[in-house]
């Protein structure tokens, strides 16, 4: 199309200027008016200035139908958000014990969603927790002294399930349930309650925060603080 134009500009630029010799001093004569008619020049100016016009528009018409086709070709940029990511698969930390005498074994799982219920059904699966009826009835995050720290609520179950357990089985489902919690939320120290109440066992009332510490730290806390005692395992005791 632009050298159907250009070819168009010269032959029309040759006709004209060779018009123009004939025609220069041509004019209409009505009486005592003269009407000049249109110069040669002035009709090959405007005929290159329309012809002109017409091709920019048509480039423009390329231009734009290129930048589509482009557009087109692209792939849509997708942007996600945090989690929102259709590729992310959440991981999360199960720690366990089954002695006193061994630190407590870290297994991943990866949910669907990591929430309290999701933990506590993968500890129940190493008898950390009662399998039935083991639910978090409530669970939040609080910042305190620079500290993050899990306020969480079992049910009734839990406290049932303890009041079973020897000291060292305590012991390591306490720091099993504390050290799971506090790995998978980024958090310092935990509060474990039973149905909105402290929760109290045959070896202590755990009124305190308790940090992750492993199961032998723990009863060394219960031992020194002896039998329904308030329990804080956040720091340990000097000697």
């Amino acid at each position: 199309m632009k050298k159907r134009n250009m070819a168009a500009l010269a032959l029309l630029a040759v006709m004209l200027l060779t018009a123009c010799g004939r025609a220069a001093d041509a004019a209409v004569t009505t009486g005592e008016i003269v009407v000049p008619e249109m110069s040669s020049k002035d009709m090959l100016v405007n005929s290159l200035e329309y012809l002109l016009e017409e091709e920019s528009e048509e480039e423009t018409g390329e231009e734009r139908k290129e930048t589509e086709e482009v557009r087109e070709k692209e792939p849509e940029e997708k942007t996600y958000l945090g989690n929102e990511d259709e590729n992310y698969t959440p991981v999360a930390v199960i720690c366990y014990g089954r002695d006193m005498d061994s630190d407590l074994t870290r297994e991943e799982i990866t949910p669907a969603e990591v929430t309290p219920d999701v933990l506590l059904n993968a500890l129940a699966k190493h008898n950390i927790v009662p399998l039935l009826d083991s639910k978090a009835l409530s669970m939040e995050e609080r910042e305190e002294d620079g500290r993050k720290l899990l306020y969480l609520d079992l049910s009734g179950s839990f406290r049932e399930y303890l009041l079973t357990m020897s000291m060292e089985a305590e012991c390591i489902i306490i720091s099993s349930i504390v050290n799971t919690f506090v790995s998978n939320y980024d958090a310092d120290a935990m509060y474990i309650t039973v149905e909105g109440e402290t929760l109290v066992t045959s070896n202590a009332a755990y009124t305190k925060a308790i940090s992750g510490d492993m199961p032998r730290e723990i009863m060394a806390y219960l031992t020194a603080a002896g039998s329904e005692t308030d329990v804080d395992a956040t720091e340990p005791e000097e000697e």
